[in-house]
Formats: structure tokens, C-alpha cells, sequence
């Protein structure tokens, strides 16, 4: 029973941030879900580190990536909404700043981790 839960966050690291954030700031016209996303992204790299699943959390990104281009194919008015970049260009640097929250977190659990054998 513990293998599985401790397995059932690797679907969130597949999550696609990046479309979910965009599709929210289209909606709501509002950076929130950009902000929302960002600490989600920290708990994650967190998460990952403290249970030494970097190679899920490396996979999950990859996975991430693709299926935030591929759904962001199905919104071409997006092409007028976030210029002057192109949709696939947004999604692509939104991804890479979104490892930037999850290696904090990946930091902050080495730090705890390497505190607490002390």
C-alpha cells in the first residue's frame, strides 16, 4: 500500500504546468495560475528530492513539455494573445522557467536532508 502512494505523485510530475497556466491566464486573464504553478512546481522538486525520485522527476518534465506543446496546438488564437512570441516558443521558455522552482526545492531537501543527519 505505501509503494503505491509513494508512486501516485509521479502523474504530477507529468502534469502539464505550462498549458494550465496558460489556459488560466486566457480565462481569467489574470497571472494567478502563473503564481499558483510555480509554488505546485517547488512542492514538487521537493517532493522529488525527499524521496529520491529524480529520474521520475527528470522523465516528468520531458513529459510535461510535450504534452503542454501538443495541447497548446489546439489553441491557435493563443498566436495573437501572447505575442510577439509564438505559442510554441512560450510554452518552451515557460517550461525552462519552471525547473527554476523545482531545483529550490530540490535544493531545500538536500539542505533538510544533510540538517537532519546532523
Amino acid at each position: 500500500m505505501t509503494g503505491k502512494i509513494v508512486r501516485l505523485p509521479i502523474l504530477l510530475f507529468c502534469m502539464p504546468f505550462v498549458y494550465i497556466s496558460l489556459v488560466l491566464d486566457t480565462l481569467y486573464h489574470s497571472s494567478f495560475g502563473f503564481m499558483a504553478l510555480l509554488f505546485v512546481c517547488l512542492a514538487i522538486g521537493f517532493y522529488s528530492k525527499a524521496t529520491n525520485q529524480l529520474k521520475w522527476w527528470t522523465l516528468g518534465n520531458v513529459v510535461s513539455t510535450i504534452l503542454s506543446l501538443v495541447l497548446q496546438s489546439k489553441h491557435p488564437d493563443w498566436q495573437f494573445i501572447y505575442q510577439p512570441f509564438h505559442p510554441t516558443l512560450l510554452v518552451l521558455g515557460l517550461s525552462g522557467l519552471y525547473v527554476i522552482p523545482q531545483l529550490i526545492g530540490i535544493f531545500w531537501a538536500t539542505f533538510l536532508k544533510a540538517s537532519s543527519k546532523e
